[in-house]
């Protein structure tokens, strides 16, 4: 545990000052906009934080790839996937850290224009609503605050639900547990070329796995609390199903 804690943190402490330097070349995370996205965005909207060595950004296409020109920012960085499609792109940057024996990963993944999961239909374009309704507000990591840009709580919810692996449905019950359920139902029509994929997340992935009866042991391990009753876990389900009508 000691260990993990160690590299825990210090990973943190290198995400932090990737960030730092991201927000210097990209002044502020205006040019070009970079909207903070994935697990560390979670901490712009509830007070929990869980480790990830994924650091995620969306952003949408300029003239030419943005992510060509971010590229030249982190000439230290070892480009593991560099993908330019039609109408997306995306670029993950990786860095390799050392304490004493020990040996973690922290990536920069940049999902330019659109986010694909793993499913043909798991598909989410950055649209020009996805940008202005960005926010811009002061996380903390590593025990630094960082001024960053994150999507709206609408926006966000729907990139968790769509994606709906194991950490984003913990993000995901903690997020329903804090702020309820947002009105998604016009936007995924906007957001989303399938938008029947997302009620099918929450109806085939989400909901069964909160209702394991394991899940809120896992959900504390994953936040390091001992908050989250059975009552909350099944306040978190009836939102959940409410939502899918």
């Amino acid at each position: 545990m000691a260990r993990q804690l160690r590299l825990a943190h210090a990973r943190e402490e290198v995400i932090a000052d990737l960030l730092n330097r991201l927000a210097e070349k990209s002044h502020g995370f205006s040019s070009p906009k970079l909207v903070l996205i994935g697990g560390y965005a979670l901490r712009a909207f509830v007070p929990l934080s869980r480790s990830t060595r994924d650091c995620d950004f969306a952003l949408r296409k300029g003239q030419d790839w943005q992510i060509d020109r971010i590229r030249t920012w982190f000439s230290d960085l070892e480009v593991l996937t560099l993908e330019k499609r039609d109408d997306h792109g995306f670029m993950r940057c990786l860095k390799l850290i050392r304490i004493n024996d020990s040996t973690a990963r922290v990536s920069l993944d940049f999902m330019e224009d659109k986010v694909v999961g793993r499913d043909m239909e798991e598909v989410i374009n950055l649209d020009a609503r996805f940008e202005g309704d960005a926010q811009n507000v002061r996380i903390t990591i590593a025990n630094q605050p960082i001024d960053v840009v994150v999507p709206c709580y609408r926006d966000y919810f729907i990139l968790k639900a769509v994606s709906a692996r194991r950490s984003d449905i913990r993000d995901i019950a903690a997020l329903v547990w804090k702020l309820g359920v947002p009105e998604v139902k016009p936007r995924l029509e906007e957001i989303l070329p399938y938008p029947d994929v997302f009620y099918r997340k929450v109806r085939e992935v989400i909901i069964p796995d909160i209702e394991d009866t394991r899940f809120i042991h896992s959900w504390r391990g994953t936040f390091v609390t001992t908050a989250f009753s059975e009552q909350d876990k099944q306040n978190v389900i009836d939102e959940l199903r409410e939502l899918c009508g």
